[in-house]
């Protein structure tokens, strides 16, 4: 059986509340808005070479990302579960981007993963593969509603919380425009350091449910573009992420570089911005500003909104 790669763009959320109370993973997740991108995560199913299974996890440079194996181990055991496969396997995944900066990579790796080997075992439908990264993002406190929205794809509003396709709900329009990443790699965030405290759960919830109840009013098409970046500016005030010195420290420091044309955004959760166009109509160009960036140590990648 030839090996089967798969792969799932990253999800940037602008914002969010929290609902992880549920005792059932797929009634868990988040409401929120936030784009899907281009680079993501590679993952490759294969059958193992020895009697054992085998994990190999590269990061966003190609170096070994030992730290990343047990989360595919324990998607790999539930998936064993759930569709009886006996047989040794290798899963080999490639991350494009950095982890704990916001751009959502294990819950692509998770839903790229899951679908490879569900093709490569022609095991389960799409909505069940899904659900299952979704559980074991939940169940790691990796994420809450990356893989809901990288299901909807391109610019999404998850309107209520929980696995794809039910009973998370969400809605979406593709934008298909460049899109320039910015992180500092002195400064990861894990997503558990907020979504598992009591104090930033409050903050962050009413901020994110305030937010979402305007944008469930609008139709939800690119007509509201500006709309939605406001609202991304609205709610890192407000759920007091900006308040935390290094993500503000780098959202000033891309503005004060950037031009009239482009809109920074702090990517939630990590210390990471997204610069996209502030006029889906106007001229975008980024190659001066990731230099300039560049050079003062930044992280920097090009990519494109689904």
């Amino acid at each position: 059986m030839e090996p089967v790669s798969v792969h799932v763009g990253g999800h940037v959320t602008l914002l969010f509340s929290i609902h992880s109370e549920a005792l059932l993973p797929r009634n868990q997740g988040s409401k929120g808005a936030g784009f899907c991108i281009e680079h993501g995560v590679v993952s490759t199913v294969g059958i193992s070479d020895s009697d054992t299974d085998k994990i190999s996890v590269l990061n966003y440079e190609g170096d070994n990302f030992d730290d990343g194996n047990e989360l595919y181990l324990s998607l790999l055991q539930e998936f064993r579960k759930l569709f009886s496969i006996s047989s040794p396997v290798r899963i080999d995944v490639a991350l494009e981007l950095p982890v704990s900066q916001g751009f959502g990579m294990s819950a692509a790796g998770l839903l790229a993963t899951s679908l490879a080997l569900g093709e490569f075992f022609n095991r389960g439908d799409e909505g069940q593969l899904a659900r299952l990264a979704h559980r074991i993002e939940r169940e790691n406190s990796g994420g809450l509603g990356d893989v809901l929205g990288l299901w909807a794809g391109g610019c999404e509003l998850r309107t209520k919380p929980g696995a794809p396709p039910f009973p998370g709900k969400c809605q979406s329009f593709s934008v298909a425009c460049q899109a320039l990443l910015v992180w500092d790699p002195e400064n990861e965030k894990h997503t558990s350091d907020y979504i598992d405290d009591e104090a930033w759960i409050s903050k962050i919830t009413k901020a994110g449910e305030e937010s979402v109840s305007r944008l469930e009013k609008i139709e939800w098409s690119e007509d509201i573009w500006e709309t939605i970046l406001s609202e991304a500016d609205t709610f890192s005030l407000r759920s007091g992420l900006l308040e935390e010195s290094s993500r503000a420290n780098l959202l000033n420091l891309v503005i004060n570089n950037s031009d009239e044309n482009m809109s920074c955004h702090v990517c939630m959760l990590g210390t990471s911005v997204i610069i996209v166009p502030r006029n889906l109509n106007t001229a975008f160009n980024v190659d001066e500003l990731a230099s300039k960036l560049i050079s003062l140590g930044l992280g920097v990648k090009l990519t494109s909104l689904q």
